[in-house]
Parts: C-alpha cells; sequence; structure tokens
C-alpha cells in the first residue's frame, strides 16, 4: 500500500520534471525535498509527531517500524510515551484542539476521538481488515477512523481435555442453559467446571451483552445504556443466572480471593474446565505452563434460542490520524508503512491480529480462527463497558462482584442493582459535563 502510494508520487513527480525541461529546458540542478529518489519517497525536512500509550516489547516493536519509516522516508518522527497517563493527557490535548499528528486509540476510536480524526476508509489496507477489527471500528456510515493492527479477542476459555475426559463437546454450547447442562456434566466427571475469579468484574462484565444488548436476547436497552436513562432492573436476571454457578457447585469455593494466576495455574493442571470473558492470553498462559493442554475458545453464550454468539474485541495497536494535522500525507504514507510492517507489532503483543499476516499466526489469531469454524455467525462488538457505560464503571462492576460473591440473597441484589445504577448515574452524568 505505501508502495503503491509511492509510486503515484513518482508518476507525478516525471510529470513535473517533464513540465519544467519543455518550460526550462534541460539543465541539471538538485531535486526537490518530495521527490522520489531511489524509488522510495523523500519527505527530508518533514516532521511528525506520534503519541502512544504502548509499553514493554510490544513498544519496542512499533519503535523498530517507525526507525524503518524514518530511514526510508526521511521524516523525522516525535514519538510521545504517554504510559499510565494517555488518557488523561489526551483529554487535555483535545479540550485545547492541539493533538498529535497520529495518535493511539486504544478502543476508543469511534466512542472518544471520533470528532477529532480522519476517516480512513478510502485507504487501500482498510479493505484488508477483518471482522474482528470492523465489528469495533466501524462506524454506522461505513467510516473507520483508525488503523487497528492488534487487538484483544475476549470469549470463553476452554481446557478440551477435561472436557473429553468428562464426555462434553463444548463446540455444542450456544445458550447458556447449554453451558449450565455442560458445567453439571464436567462436575459429576470430578473438575471444577468454571474458574472464573470474583477479585476481578472484567471477565463477567465481558459476558453482559448476552442478555442485555443483541438482537435475538432476553432484553436490548442498549439505547437506554447509552442516553443514561437505563434503571438497571433486567440487570436482576443475569445475578439470579450467576446464582446457578454458586447454587450448583459450579465455582472453586475460594472464588472471591483466587487471581487470575490461580485460575492458569489449575487450568494447566487440568483442573478446571471454563473462564467466561477472558482474552485470548488466558489460554496462551496455560500452555506456557503445560503444553500438553488443549486449550480452545468459543464465543460468549446467548441468552435465548437462536440470540447472539458474539466475542468482546478491545483494539491494541491502532492508529488515527488528526484531521486537522498540517502533514497529512506524510501521515498516511506511515499508516501505509504500518499496514505492510505490523507483524512484529503483532507476534510482541501476542493478541491476534487484524490485518494479514505475512509471519507465523499468533496463538490468539488460531483460537480465534478455529472458533469462526464452528461458528461462522459469530460476530465481534467493542468491549462491552467500553461501548455502553460511561468511563469509570470498570471499579463500580469489580465492587458489585465481590459483593455478590459475599452474598447471593435477593436482599444483597437488590443492594447491588443500587449501588450500580446510582454510581452508572453519577458517571454518566459527569461524563456530559465533560463534553
Amino acid at each position: 500500500m505505501l508502495k503503491r502510494r509511492l509510486e503515484t508520487v513518482i508518476a507525478l513527480c516525471l510529470v513535473s520534471s517533464t513540465i519544467l525541461l519543455s518550460a526550462c529546458g534541460s539543465g541539471g540542478g538538485n531535486s526537490d525535498e518530495n521527490t522520489a529518489q531511489n524509488g522510495e519517497t523523500d519527505f527530508s525536512g518533514k516532521e511528525i509527531e506520534i503519541a502512544t500509550y504502548l509499553t514493554g516489547e510490544t513498544l519496542d516493536a512499533y519503535k523498530g517500524v517507525i526507525a524503518g519509516f524514518e530511514e526510508e522516508t526521511g521524516v523525522e518522527v516525535t514519538l510521545d510515551e504517554y504510559g499510565d497517563d494517555y488518557e488523561s493527557t489526551m483529554k487535555t490535548r483535545m479540550a485545547s484542539n492541539d493533538l498529535p499528528d497520529i495518535f493511539e486509540t486504544h478502543g476508543w476510536s469511534l466512542i472518544r476521538y471520533k470528532e477529532y480524526l480522519t476517516d480512513l476508509s478510502g485507504e487501500d489496507w482498510a479493505a484488508d481488515l477483518n471482522d474482528a477489527a470492523l465489528g469495533v471500528i466501524k462506524d454506522t456510515d461505513g467510516k473507520i477512523y483508525t488503523l487497528m493492527t492488534t487487538g484483544s479477542c475476549l470469549g470463553t476459555a476452554v481446557n478440551m481435555d477435561v472436557c473429553e475426559a468428562a464426555g462434553v463437546d463444548p463446540w455444542q454450547i450456544e445458550t447458556w442453559d447449554d453451558f449450565n447442562a455442560a458445567c453439571d456434566k464436567i462436575k459429576e466427571a470430578g473438575y471444577t467446571p468454571i474458574a472464573n475469579y470474583f477479585t476481578s468484574a472484567g471477565a463477567l462484565a465481558n459476558a453482559v451483552g448476552s442478555w442485555l444488548n443483541y438482537e435475538g436476547e432476553e432484553y436490548d436497552v442498549s439505547e437506554a445504556m447509552l442516553d443514561g436513562t437505563w434503571d438497571w432492573k433486567e440487570y436482576e436476571v443475569i445475578l439470579d443466572y450467576l446464582q446457578t454457578w454458586f447454587d450448583n457447585g459450579y465455582l472453586y469455593e475460594d472464588c472471591g480471593t483466587i487471581s487470575q494466576t490461580d485460575a492458569i495455574e489449575r487450568c494447566a493442571q487440568n483442573d478446571c474446565a471454563f473462564v467466561v470473558g477472558i482474552g485470548t492470553s488466558y489460554q496462551a498462559a496455560v500452555v506456557a505452563q503445560n503444553p500438553d493442554v488443549t486449550m480452545a475458545m468459543i464465543p460468549i453464550c446467548a441468552s435465548e434460542e437462536g440470540g447472539a454468539r458474539f466475542c468482546g474485541i478491545g483494539e491494541g495497536a491502532s492508529f488515527g490520524i488528526w484531521k486537522d494535522t498540517d502533514e497529512m500525507d506524510v501521515c498516511k504514507a506511515f499508516l501505509d508503512y504500518v499496514a505492510e510492517n505490523a507483524d512484529p507489532i503483532n507476534a510482541a503483543a501476542g493478541e491476534i491480529s487484524t490485518l494479514p499476516s505475512e509471519t507465523t499466526k499468533s496463538y490468539g489469531m488460531q483460537m480465534m480462527e478455529e472458533m469462526e469454524s464452528h461458528y461462522p455467525d459469530v460476530f465481534y462488538d467493542n468491549l462491552w463497558d467500553r461501548k455502553y457505560m460511561p468511563a469509570g464503571m470498570w471499579s463500580i462492576f469489580e465492587v458489585a462482584a465481590g459483593m455478590f460473591c459475599e452474598d447471593q440473597s435477593e436482599e444483597s441484589k437488590q443492594e447491588i442493582i443500587e449501588y450500580l445504577r446510582e454510581n452508572y448515574q453519577d458517571l454518566y452524568a459527569a461524563a456530559q459535563e465533560e463534553v
């Protein structure tokens, strides 16, 4: 794609040279700073600013791609590494309308940054993005505002060895009733069915949409969630369902204190079968501890027969262009370059790649493609809390999960719903004040 853009630049330069020679006669002289040299674009003297929240090996890989772009084009890139301060720094820069030429959207290309970004749906690489990416970054009008190269895919992790020993075929699980039936067989065979841990709300929050948000599910209150009017009454059906996990003995007794590390270790020992709403990095960590374990992923279950089968997708390394940049051509050339050289970033991230890979597919990508072969109708949506909840609800869900783990009584359920409702309303109101 960068090559095609460079070929266009070369052609334009040749036309310009012909015109100049016709007007002024033959002559020597130095090339203009933005002409093509040795088959590559020379943007010498051009500068762009890029903001990143990436860290560790993924950041190192990204720096390598940036260095390659600088060497090939002559562009000087200033890289702002904001790390944990990324969110607050970008909010400050948005308020002053002084944004980097290119910045990472990390899950917010449509929800938070859209009005500041350039429509990229016409770029060559846009046609190569897979359904997992488009399910998250494609707007209702078909526009996309970010180049998404990696992402996290969250479904239900499956220990295939435990399922086989218990006589369970996980590829036949469609609804939550099917899931419970499988858990009954797994428990009867002497294993722990579900290794979810209540020290983090994340996994269970990622499954909420299967009751409340999609066509064919028990409810669809998406509009009310987004406009701040949702009263949370429907959330009781989720608590009622989760109570069956406790009542039927599907969970570890210490589910309120175990960590993800504990769950990984127990799964690696073939002691448990499922973790609901987890990313493929979980399966990768299990196999890293015990290469003999066979892991897989299935979508989040549907609440009703014929309901949606979905996975949550989180933007990983995703890059947008500020709509008011003075260097639009340079920025688009950079995204072309990233799209063609994304493999090192994908390999370092260890998640799913959303562009065709020229190297070995990541473990997460293998998980996703195997799942799609069994569930061809699976669809992808943004992470539930990110799409439907105001910022700040994550920690609220963590507290609510702890409350439920301690007490599943009807009184406790009502206290939990009231706690969630009050915080949702307060955070929604605060978000509107920021607009």
